[in-house]
């Protein structure tokens, strides 16, 4: 399972399993007059002036050029790089297949096996349902509360979906946050077809519209599986009726921004005795597991309306609602009418996919998910340029020698909290490339059967993998990786206060060991920077240098702090990202204050390895610097995903994580001094927020 660190830099929530991508405004209908930037080749709409819109003026072009394809929701530099390395994958699995049996360490024979049944669509066809009968049965033969408890927990070892995501609620190993050096289990809410609360609560009429198409899609599943429409239409209501009643009780995307909020330490004894019908002490014994003396438990209130429906809702409600969710969370590894159905739903519907990726992608991105360490160490070895690892390594120096600098330098605060982030940001480690040692797969076993391989693998990770229950109540282990190396993304953990950047996302156009320095720092320095800054921002800030949720601010500077970010919360409110739709300035302020502040460090630590005589602001390179930074988040998204990400998603919509940026940054104005009062996005010095 990925763990569900705070502060990954890119949007994650629908990129991989809808083939979704980067948002979108509408791209403005002006013509195109194309001019050559000097030098790393940067296209420019020169009919777009960069004061009313700088994120079109550089990459309106490169827009025009890369339509949305056909299979995904929107597409971005992350999902050029994506697809590249997706090829490379592919060429993996091929490889794998072709390798003599007798010649191939189990490892590439595991390659071999999952993604040959993963392909094999006649025997996927075939199969049908039959993968899933033995937790059919179990649903079917719930006869008592004491009963369903045992089945929910039992398909949450089952699998499939995001491990540790059972129909009700996720289940993993995190880290302490009251104590860094700890493993415990934590539980967050879950119960949903739809990607959030507010999908069930909201009355506007496209609201309405998904909520009716959302039911249609509940019944058709219950057709596909045998039921007759009649039946399946009333088993629809009875499902989407419990998911209301659990989505009502959820934390908002912004409560679950609070680390304070989503801290809640509880003893298996005062769950018993607060949550009976839970089935902790089932839960707790799932083989393999570690001892358990307390949980944390993400959204309280979720689970005490939890617990309440488990003692009261009819067990025949519940047995219709755990079919669903099985059958639902398999079709995209079952049999093609199942599989096409829920891309409907989930990718058109919800996202505005037009057609299912390729069915080598498709089983490309499910190894990942479930197979990623061993998919990486053989990715590793045969793609990562050996230069790389040396030269970022370099960049991340500078920029945190860069950031502490400035720390030292604020106004705003004083000495004494001062000192802490200094101490701070020195223990805050960072993990570039691959891991220096892998997960062993020797206990997973595969078969021909794709269903049981993703079902398998998803069991394998539950336990052994980097949030696997294994690990509750040992030694936190601060070598593990919650992203393998084919990845292209990257994230800071405020509970281990580490950055971790993979091997995917260290090359161009992120990085480029032979470019120029202003457009490496302006690129993957804006991401390091980023990431660096997530430890100091609404949340990470929370965080002390040892990982442990603890205030370690004056009152005075954690209110200059607040003033300073209200400033930005105030700015992104503001910006419309399609008719009537705004930014929630709440919801992203943590992305807010990290490009913001990523990227002013990345600025400065990139003038502080110029030559002395050249560093001066408004320069050509400045200039490349810049457009760099635009680049790094080119692309457009269609509505429906942008839709959903501005409901759900903590990251600002692409454009405004360039225009949000970089009209607040002094030196902008020096390297493009045509931007003037008067332009759409000229701010006056005194509205520019001033943070780290």
């Amino acid at each position: 399972m990925v763990k569900p660190v705070l502060l990954v830099f890119i949007v994650i929530i629908c990129l991989v399993t809808a083939g979704c991508s980067g948002p979108a405004a509408t791209t403005p209908d002006l013509q195109s007059s194309p001019a050559q930037a000097p030098d790393n080749g940067f296209v420019l709409n020169e009919s777009i002036r960069p004061g009313d819109d700088f994120f079109m003026h550089v990459n309106d072009n490169w827009i025009r050029k890369h339509p949305i394809p056909a299979d995904k929701s929107g597409y971005t530099t992350i999902n050029e790089l994506t697809d590249t390395v997706d090829a490379d994958l592919l060429s993996l699995y091929l490889k794998a297949e072709n390798t003599t049996a007798g010649n191939a360490d189990r490892n590439i024979t595991l390659l071999s096996q999952f993604f040959r049944s993963g392909t094999d669509t006649e025997a996927i066809n075939r199969e049908g349902l039959n993968g899933l009968s033995e937790d059919l049965a179990m649903i079917d033969a719930i006869q008592s509360r004491s009963d369903l408890a045992d089945a929910t927990i039992m398909l949450l070892r089952h699998g499939p979906g995001w491990t540790g995501t059972g129909p009700l609620y996720t289940y993993y190993a995190e880290v302490n946050p009251r104590n860094s050096s700890e493993m415990v289990p934590g539980l967050m809410q879950g119960g949903l077809g739809m990607p959030d609360r507010d999908y069930y609560l909201r009355t506007d009429n496209e609201s309405l519209e998904t909520q009716a198409t959302y039911k249609k899609h509940i019944a058709t599943v219950f057709r596909l599986a045998g039921e007759p429409a009649d039946t399946a239409a009333v088993h629809a209501e009875s499902v989407y009726a419990m998911e209301k009643t659990l989505a009502a009780s959820h934390f908002t995307t912004v409560e679950n921004r609070d680390p304070e909020k989503t801290t809640n330490l509880l003893t298996p004894a005062e769950l018993e005795a607060q949550y009976p019908a839970i089935g902790w002490k089932t839960l707790f014994a799932i083989p393999g597991s570690g001892p358990v003396t307390k949980v944390n438990i993400h959204q309280p209130h979720y689970v005490k309306v939890l617990n309440s429906q488990l003692e009261t809702a009819p067990v025949e409600d519940w047995k219709v609602y755990l079919r669903y969710r099985l059958i639902d969370n398999a079709a995209p590894y079952i049999s093609q009418p199942f599989e096409e159905e829920n891309f409907a739903f989930y990718s058109t519907t919800l996202y505005g996919t037009e057609t299912m990726k390729p069915r080598w992608k498709r089983v490309v991105s499910t190894g990942d998910e479930y197979l990623g360490d061993l998919v990486g160490r053989v990715y590793v070895s045969e793609y990562v340029d050996p230069r790389t690892r040396g030269m970022v390594t370099e960049m991340f120096g500078t920029i945190r020698k860069t950031m502490d600098l400035r720390i030292g330098n604020l106004s705003w605060m004083s000495n004494s909290t001062k000192v802490k982030a200094k101490e701070k940001l020195a223990a805050m480690k960072e993990k570039l490339a691959y891991p220096d040692s892998w997960r062993d797969y020797s206990g997973l076993v595969l078969s021909e059967s794709y269903i049981g391989n993703v079902r398998a693998a998803y069991a394998y990770d539950l336990i052994h993998g980097p949030s696997g229950l294994e690990s509750i109540g040992r030694p936190v282990d601060r070598g593990v990786w919650y992203m393998p190396p084919q990845t292209v993304n990257a994230y800071y953990d405020p509970t281990m206060n580490q950055m971790v950047f993979p091997a995917a996302i260290l090359q161009p156009p992120f990085f480029d060991p032979d470019a120029d320095a202003a457009v490496n720092y302006g690129s993957l320095g804006y991401v390091i920077g980023h990431e660096m800054t997530h430890g100091f921002d609404d949340q990470g800030r929370q965080f002390d240098k040892d990982g442990n949720l603890k205030d370690w601010w004056t009152e005075a500077d954690a209110q200059n702090f607040a003033n300073r970010t209200a400033i930005i919360v105030n700015e992104y409110n503001h910006f419309e990202v399609m008719p009537g739709l705004y930014i929630n300035g709440n919801l992203t302020l943590g992305e807010n204050i990290a490009d913001f502040g990523g990227l002013t460090i990345s600025y400065h630590a990139w003038k502080s390895v110029q030559d002395p005589s050249a560093i001066t602001s408004g320069t050509a390179a400045d200039r490349q610097f810049f457009y760099a930074a635009a680049r790094t988040w080119q692309g457009s998204y269609r509505e429906g995903l942008s839709r959903t990400l501005v409901y759900t998603d903590p990251h600002s919509e692409l454009r405004y994580r360039i225009n949000g940026v970089l009209f607040n940054i002094p030196e902008f104005y020096d390297a493009f001094p045509e931007i003037q009062p008067g332009d759409t996005l000229y701010r006056n010095v005194s509205e520019r927020p001033v943070i780290w």
